[in-house]
């Protein structure tokens, strides 16, 4: 019984990040490296004239400029859904009763908040990590406290 509850609460914590992740990307597409950089551009660079090396560096910038916005745009969504998504998931796996999907939601809140963050960290403002980072663990340590208090 105890192997069972280990997995489905494993299971959840895993899959959980995965979703919120995937369902962004579904409607916010995470751009590609590939399709915005030439795998052959050193040695297209190396036998251009200077004429040509100026045209296929200014082409390169352009996509390196594109591809960073596009990624971006798909961090920041990513961080405003993973970071609430995260922070509902630890709530609402606090009051749940079995044990094994209320820990799972919490480990997968916290992954998920973790994922919501990774991407998007050094585009946050110090002031906004710093609320973000403060609501989160006010939550944890209001929940915790809340529901492992033995009074």
């Amino acid at each position: 019984m105890l192997a069972k509850k280990i997995g489905f609460g494993f299971g959840i914590a895993v899959i959980l990040p995965l979703m919120v992740h995937y369902g962004v990307s579904t409607f916010v597409r995470q751009p590609k490296w590939e399709n915005y950089h030439n795998g052959h551009y050193y040695e297209q660079y190396e036998e251009a004239s200077p004429e040509k090396k100026i045209d296929l560096r200014e082409k390169r910038e352009q996509r390196e400029l594109e591809y960073r916005s596009k990624r971006s745009k798909f961090e920041r969504h990513l961080f405003f859904v993973a970071v609430p998504v995260g922070l509902a998931a630890v709530v609402i796996g606090s009051f749940l009763s079995v044990q094994a999907i209320g820990a799972g939601l919490i480990f997968g809140g916290i992954f998920t908040l973790i994922d919501g963050y990774c991407w998007y960290w050094s585009e946050l403002q110090d002031w906004m990590r710093f609320v973000s980072l403060l609501v989160a663990f006010v939550v944890l340590v209001v929940m915790g406290y809340s529901k492992l208090n033995n009074k």
